[in-house]
């Protein structure tokens, strides 16, 4: 599973490569006005989420969205949790398929304070937005080396990987919780 990865960049000589990001982030202006933050880390993506869902209050939901299955047995959809998970809960789930959503690009993965106040989403391009706090989702970022930039700009063209070996990983996912199911969204594949 080591070689699989999730989101490439595609050579004029049509050679895909694995596209990672320097370390950097923007603040953007959303569609109603308010701002995100734009989160470009090269690598340990699950790393920094738990990093920084240290500044929410303790008390989490999950909204795994399956853009498609690779096995059609699982229907693409929506999946929230069906309680509010704890720290250690949330923790623990991330680390079980910290390799399945870090290198297989079929999903993107949101974490919000159970009150809706502050919201991480990590997509299929391999970022992270984050709302909330975000002077203080700054202040770590800063601390650990990222750069800030005017925009975070996707490789064109790119491509998104469905590894064949994360399938049993998509299986014990849709296992993990008795999740809601929800049909997906207008503008989940954007």
């Amino acid at each position: 599973m080591g070689s699989a990865y999730k989101f490439g960049h595609l050579t004029p000589t049509g050679e895909d490569n694995p596209f990672t990001y320097p370390n950097t982030w923007a603040v953007e202006k959303t569609s109603i006005g308010s701002e995100r933050l734009t989160i470009a880390p090269k690598t340990g993506h699950v790393s920094l989420i738990k990093e920084l869902c240290e500044l929410m209050n303790p008390s989490f939901w999950v909204l795994y969205v399956l853009l498609l299955s690779r096995d059609r047995i699982h229907s693409p959809g929506r999946y929230q949790n069906p309680q509010p998970l704890t720290r250690k809960q949330l923790g623990a789930f991330l680390e079980r398929f910290r390799n399945y959503f870090e290198r297989d690009a079929r999903h993107d993965v949101w974490v919000s304070e159970a009150d809706g106040s502050s919201l991480l989403v990590y997509d299929r391009h391999n970022v992270i937005y984050a709302y909330g706090p975000l002077r203080q989702y700054e202040q770590i970022l800063r601390a650990k080396g990222f750069e800030q930039t005017q925009k975070v700009l996707f490789p064109a063209p790119h491509s998104h990987h469905y590894n064949s070996e994360y399938d049993a990983e998509e299986a014990a996912l849709v296992d993990y919780f008795r999740w809601k199911q929800s049909p997906l969204q207008e503008d989940d594949d954007a």
